[in-house]
């Protein structure tokens, strides 16, 4: 689970790193969950962190991975709905 956890975080960094340097998001993303450049480098860096613990987790067993996967896995569902359009009109009363 530590080298599905690593590559999994690898590829949230790219990906966060890659949205922080492209143009304005959607409707959604930029101005209902207000995404900024600032907020994808976040991820970005929170992934790269969650890297290292995978591959420490990985050589050196001090703690079970599951949970360090499970807090990565929110976090990653967490910053995939910022792109979906969660937030629905309200019907007019």
């Amino acid at each position: 689970m530590a080298i599905i956890g690593l590559i999994l975080a690898l590829a949230g960094t790219a990906f966060g790193l890659a949205r922080s340097r492209s143009g304005p998001g959607g409707y959604y993303e930029s101005d209902v969950y207000a995404m900024t450049a600032i907020s994808h480098r976040r991820f970005a860096t929170a992934s790269l962190g969650f890297a290292g613990a995978f591959a420490l987790l990985g050589a050196f067993p001090l703690i079970p991975i599951f949970p360090v996967f499970a807090a990565y896995v929110l976090l990653a569902i967490l910053y995939a709905t910022s792109f979906a359009r969660g937030a629905q009109e309200e019907d007019d009363v």
